[in-house]
């Protein structure tokens, strides 16, 4: 079946289907481009959005037309971007990978017209977006059903994909990996496979810690213990390896390990850094990371955050090679506020959201990845080697992406404006550019499925934002300084 069927196919069950959405957020701020950029990618998310058809029971989201399928870990970030927006579509569109998990425990790569269509998994989020999803709406008893499929894909990957001399977890595949023509993986072209079973890949068990803490506390909000103690075992073992197995102490990185050789494969990819997201990783390891994030000559570009660290003799702007994939930014913008760097991740969510935003007023779309040094497409690639791929995707970024480029729109309010939901609380972490703050304008955001709405007003000659939110009548208020982090407390006001 073609894509232009399939897209008429799609637009005719849309129409008879009600998916029952809240009405989009709303961004104010004193830059215009970015206003409208929020909705434009707010208007994406939803032509993305797909009705049950097939085997599919509930909706579920494709990343752009050319992709019309379910993949694992492209609907785990478009539902940490839902969460802003209707945190029950945000549940929804995980479903399929409990709906099709395989019998022995395996999520699905990929789901296609309500069946699987690889033998392959994915990178393992869903359950880090389940969290972030309670985290805006604690919708307990519809998280129930994720709680034993995610069990058991803790235990599947642990049965398939470790290593247990090495205490190390590996790839099958480097297209399991996601970040399939990363030069840690195969050559430009793609004809060269240099194999990824014989890896201790450091995306990959970083990955599988943030999984097991994220199930540690969906199972606190939902009260559940059975089990705890080996998923506790689990986060803290792998993170052990992480430090112990791929951490270089001479280049002060975190490496794969080839695990016939035993050596360390020095590559600075993004993959380098995501340990940032783990609870208690050695402080002198984070001081160096953080370091070399900072740096302009390395991940800290116009753009910042490049899939390899643009001094890296690896460094081309080709898919996985170089270029920013928001979703990969996203985990390491994360894992800078969770090492206590909020002032960097708030001024890297601003260029981020920044590079979007331009990038889609310049070139009228959103893409899958984006150049880190400019604001348009002119430069970037798309697997050029690959003539295959050449014919079937083009040769630039796919456009009407709202896959994990809908993020954007996550990361302006939750780590730039800085607003943030955890059950009942409210709290503000505003990281506000200078340039917006000068203009002493009001900040807004208006979110209808929570019912609130947020002002934010500079205070003439400081650093100090009066913050007032509006949860159904009922204000909540805070007085803040530019990069610091207040409760936005109920004040009986209404």
């Amino acid at each position: 079946m073609s894509l232009t069927m399939l897209d008429a196919l799609f637009a005719l069950k849309k129409r008879k289907f009600d998916f029952g959405i809240a009405q989009k957020p709303r961004v104010d701020v004193p830059d215009e481009t970015i206003v409208k950029g929020f909705d434009a990618l707010c208007d994406e998310m939803l032509f993305n959005l797909m009705p049950p058809v097939g085997g599919f029971s509930t909706p579920w989201v494709r990343p752009a037309p050319k992709f019309p399928g379910a993949y694992l870990w492209d609907s785990s970030f478009i539902a940490m971007a839902w969460k802003i927006w209707d945190p029950g579509i945000a549940m929804s569109i995980l479903t399929p990978f409990i709906d099709f998990q395989a019998i022995d425990g395996r999520m699905p790569h990929m789901v296609f017209w309500g069946k699987i269509v690889s033998k392959l998994s994915n990178p393992p989020f869903l359950e880090w977006a389940l969290d972030q999803a309670l985290a805006w709406q604690p919708n307990l008893e519809a998280a129930k059903k994720f709680l034993e499929p995610c069990r058991r894909f803790i235990t599947w990957r642990y049965e398939n994909r470790f290593n247990k001399e090495h205490g190390l977890y590996f790839w099958i595949d480097s297209y399991e990996s996601g970040i399939d023509n990363s030069p840690r993986f195969r050559s430009v072209d793609e004809k060269e496979d240099y194999g990824t079973k014989h890896l201790g890949a450091i995306d990959l068990n970083a990955e599988m810690a943030l999984e097991q803490a994220s199930m540690l506390r969906i199972m606190d909000r939902l009260g559940v213990n059975d089990g705890r103690k080996s998923i506790e075992k689990g986060v803290d073992e792998t993170r052990g390896a992480i430090e112990t197995r791929l951490w270089d102490p001479k280049d002060c990185l975190f490496y794969d390990r080839d695990i016939r050789t035993g050596r360390l494969i020095p590559m600075d990819t993004i993959a380098s850094y995501f340990p940032l997201i783990l609870d208690g990783l050695n402080p002198t390891m984070v001081d160096k990371l953080v370091g070399r994030l900072s740096d302009p000559r390395k991940y800290n570009t116009l753009v910042p955050l490049p899939t390899v660290a643009r001094d890296a003799p690896e460094f081309i702007k080709d898919m996985w090679r170089g270029p920013v994939w928001i979703n990969t930014a996203y985990l390491v913008i994360n894992g800078l506020k969770q090492q206590g760097h909020g002032d960097l991740a708030g001024d890297m969510a601003y260029r981020l959201c920044k590079g979007v935003f331009e990038t889609w007023q310049k070139e009228g779309s959103f893409y899958e990845f984006y150049d880190p040094d400019r604001h348009d497409l002119q430069e970037l690639s798309r697997k050029k080697g690959n003539l295959y791929k050449q014919i079937t995707l083009g040769s630039k970024p796919v456009k009407h992406f709202a896959g994990w480029t809908a993020l954007a729109n996550a990361l302006l309010v939750e780590d730039v404006i800085g607003l943030q939901k955890d059950g009942d609380a409210w709290c503000i972490e505003p990281h506000l550019p200078r340039s917006w703050i000068d203009q002493g304008k009001a900040i807004h955001v208006v979110m209808p499925f929570f019912k609130t709405r947020l002002d934010i007003l500079p205070k003439k000659g400081t650093d100090t934002l009066d913050c007032t939110l509006d949860v159904d009548g009922i204000q909540r208020h805070a007085s803040v300084g530019n990069g610091k982090r207040a409760a936005l407390e109920d004040t009986g006001a209404s």
